[in-house]
């Protein structure tokens, strides 16, 4: 595996992979905080002028195709026909536990603050404060982080019960393993005596995101499961997906 991952980094260079792009980034200046994750550095447009201008906290996920800029060369238009050099650089600022999806262009002279989500396709041109969902273009506030909780943990169930229909109708007579509910297995099951959960896959979930392990735990085990068992969240799935078929 190691001899694998050196020659990956040998042949694609700093963009090998997302710990190989932070240390590049660091190295000509950035501040990038733990936890920090590119899903796929080569088709991240990271244009600085100056590393220094960039600040990234701790548990930010930058998914494919984002882009960062500390500046504009839309200047080269006025030094054309005035023949004036007017700069046009920035700092960019991105708190911590923040996901920016796909293909968002982030542009100068932004600060986006801790807990935001930021839409796929965004332009982010001004400021997002703390604790909001966001997206658009131009970037706007939808809504809080808690009205996006609630709307969320409210969908779990149908979301669930439609990945199983999914299953059921590609792979008809047979029964679903559980893993492939890896997201919402907090529907049915819970923590053993032993501390794990029924499933290695449900524990890695509950790893995911540094530093969060403990309060995930903590809030699984103050919260009741919709259902006592797997096989009682397959039973309901089932009932409800024949009594929808007839």
């Amino acid at each position: 595996m190691f001899l694998k991952k050196y020659a990956r980094r040998l042949i694609l260079g700093p963009r090998a992979d997302s710990e190989f792009f932070i240390n590049f980034l660091r190295k000509k200046g950035a501040i990038i905080g733990e936890g920090t994750y590119f899903y796929d550095p080569r088709s991240n447009c990271i244009g600085l002028n100056n590393y220094f201008n960039l600040v990234i906290g701790n548990n930010v996920n930058i998914t494919h195709g984002v882009v960062i800029v500390d500046h504009g060369y839309d200047w080269s238009v006025l030094k054309c026909k005035y023949g004036e050099v007017i700069g046009n650089t920035g700092q960019v600022t991105i708190g911590n536990n923040v996901f920016i999806g796909m293909n968002a262009v982030i542009l100068k002279n932004v600060t986006i603050g801790d807990n935001v989500i930021i839409g796929a396709g965004s332009i982010v041109n001004r400021d997002i404060p703390s604790n909001s969902v966001a997206a658009g273009s131009p970037c706007r506030v939808i809504e809080s982080i808690d009205t996006y909780r609630a709307k969320r943990k409210q969908v779990q169930l149908d979301e669930a019960y439609n990945l199983y229909c999914a299953f059921i109708n590609r792979y008809p007579n047979t029964i679903p393993n559980q893993d492939i509910f890896r997201e919402y297995f907090w529907l049915f099951d819970r923590p053993g005596c032993d501390g794990h959960l029924s499933s290695p896959v449900f524990d890695e979930v509950m790893h995911l995101v540094n530093g969060t392990y403990d309060c995930s735990i903590q809030a699984i085990k103050n919260s009741s499961p919709a259902f006592d068992s797997y096989e009682d969240f397959l039973i309901y799935c089932s009932s409800r997906y024949f009594k929808y078929k007839r």
